[in-house]
């Protein structure tokens, strides 16, 4: 009974500090992102009264009150914005650079928004651009955030400038609604991981879609004209502005925050880097291994739904930190091995080194944050067990404590870091001893992996045991097609040879 009631204590405990921490996130956040709240609202105010309305007018003590709701509302729509862009996982530390780059763009949508429905047309508003750079660089949901907000901000500017009788309106809401329909069908089409021609091609090709909706809005305003094909025109146009625009925001960027989208990522997978030919000159075999962990790893990633260029990127980096000293590991040895003539413990300190090591170099090679994480987590908290054998075995009496024979983590944080660990293991391993059946593969294969989970090098991620048997599954399917048998020519020739 004694027994029960401290375990409810633990839980309650233990539940206590996630709800702490997790208050503790969301202020921390609310504090970081308020200051984005207010610039916003200061630049999109000043800027709707000087394109819309006569400014000195607008600060008189007759238009206080306009300009005073016009403020407030806008403020309550970015505040609303911030909140929607929050990220609740505690361990999600990209929620306030992600809102600064959203809050950015949707301004900057706004503005363009104005200025080329003062200078051309109503409907040249590039709504969609907001959609674009924040669907490459956040996700799918918090684009269509950000186009709600941009469409929302847009009507506020004109609604306290407008007259509700006056034909502009209905033209500006007609825009608005055709430009953000072109936009949230861009983020609809969008899912798929392109190259940046692809994205581009889809890009203007998408806003197709809306221009019949134009078509009848012009027609419900009564513009029985010319003027229909303007406005088809300049909507589709507004699309096309937002596409090229999207491709130097983007990449400012990434260069800026140093975010791992796909387009960045394809990058850093070409062969040509400077740091893959470094690794590829200076330690091969690590090369050529993290070249396959890199393809199985893409394999399993898009198995249980992560981002597949991450993990092949990741899995090209993850040992850049052998570069230090090459010959202390086996896939760069020939005939000498250097711990021959170490002690366990140099050895080990040697081996264990070069996930602190390669954490310090891809800082320096200013990877992405994601990339810097798996290079130093990809082997957890594992004992080296090799060296930790050995030294028992030298041992005289008693047993050696095994801690001082481990890496010094942390445990894989991501499902990505857990995928690039359990692949860089099974290939290590299948590459010193290929089995010669399929069932030997999978026996292999799920001890290297029920051992990780033994040792709970998962505990500190959110990957399910589901995930990792889609991962074992995926990872016999690529091995066996890996290192499938091959005809011995010669002894069939021999054979053939003998008959004759």
């Amino acid at each position: 009974m004694l027994k029960k009631v401290m375990d409810d204590v633990n839980v309650l405990s233990v539940n206590e500090e996630a709800k702490r921490l997790a208050r503790k996130h969301f202020f921390g956040y609310v504090g970081k992102c308020i200051a984005g709240v207010l610039i916003a609202t200061a630049i999109l105010v000043v800027f709707a009264i000087f394109m819309i309305n006569d400014f000195s007018e607008a600060f008189s003590k007759s238009s206080a009150s306009a300009t005073t709701g016009r403020t407030v509302a806008i403020f309550m729509v970015m505040f609303v914005f911030m909140l929607a862009m929050y990220t609740r996982d505690v361990k999600d530390d990209k929620c306030v650079r992600n809102y600064w780059i959203a809050v950015m763009t949707i301004t900057l949508s706004v503005i363009l928004s104005i200025i080329m429905s003062k200078a051309w047309n109503m409907y040249a508003m590039p709504i969609a651009f907001a959609a674009l750079v924040v669907l490459e660089i956040i996700n799918p949901r918090s684009s269509m955030i950000s186009v709600a907000a941009t469409s929302v901000l847009i009507v506020l500017s004109y609604l306290f400038s407008l007259n509700p009788d006056d034909n502009k309106m209905m033209l500006m809401l007609s825009s608005v609604v055709c430009n953000s329909l072109s936009a949230c069908a861009v983020c609809f089409f969008a899912h798929k991981h392109y190259t940046r021609f692809r994205f581009l091609l889809m890009a203007i090709l998408v806003p197709l879609c809306a221009q019949p909706l134009v078509i009848m809005s012009s027609l419900a305003i009564k513009k029985v004209s010319i003027d229909i094909l303007w406005n088809v025109l300049f909507c589709y146009g507004s699309g096309v502005l937002s596409a090229l625009m999207f491709m130097p925001i983007v990449a400012l960027f990434e260069g800026i925050f140093n975010i791992a989208d796909d387009f960045r990522l394809s990058e850093l997978c070409n062969l040509s880097n400077p740091l893959l030919k470094r690794l590829a000159s200076e330690a091969p075999g690590t090369f050529n291994h993290s070249l396959v962990v890199g393809t199985i790893a893409e394999a399993c990633a898009s198995a249980i739904g992560e981002n597949p260029n991450l993990a092949r990127c990741a899995a090209y980096y993850h040992d850049i930190g052998k570069l230090k000293a090459p010959l202390y590991f086996s896939e760069n040895q020939s005939d000498y091995n250097p711990h021959d003539e170490l002690i366990p413990e140099v050895s080990v300190s040697m081996i264990t080194s070069h996930t602190l090591f390669g954490e310090i170099l891809a800082k320096q090679n200013r990877l992405p944050s994601e990339i810097v994480g798996i290079c130093r987590q990809h082997h957890g908290t594992a004992p080296v067990s090799y060296f930790f054998n050995k030294a028992n075995n030298l041992q005289e009496e008693g047993t050696l404590a095994q801690d001082n024979y481990t890496y010094a983590g942390p445990k894989p944080q991501t499902k990505i870091a857990a995928i690039i660990m359990i692949c860089d293991t099974v290939e290590a391993a299948i590459r010193s001893f290929t089995p010669e059946t399929r069932e030997g593969y999978f026996k292999r294969i799920e001890m290297l992996v029920d051992d990780k989970i033994r040792l709970r090098q998962f505990d500190e991620c959110p990957i399910t045991l589901g995930d990792i048997a889609i991962i074992k599954k995926t990872l016999m399917e690529s091995l066996v097609g890996m290192h499938h048998g091959r005809i011995d020519y010669d002894k069939k020739k021999r054979r053939t040879s003998s008959k004759g």
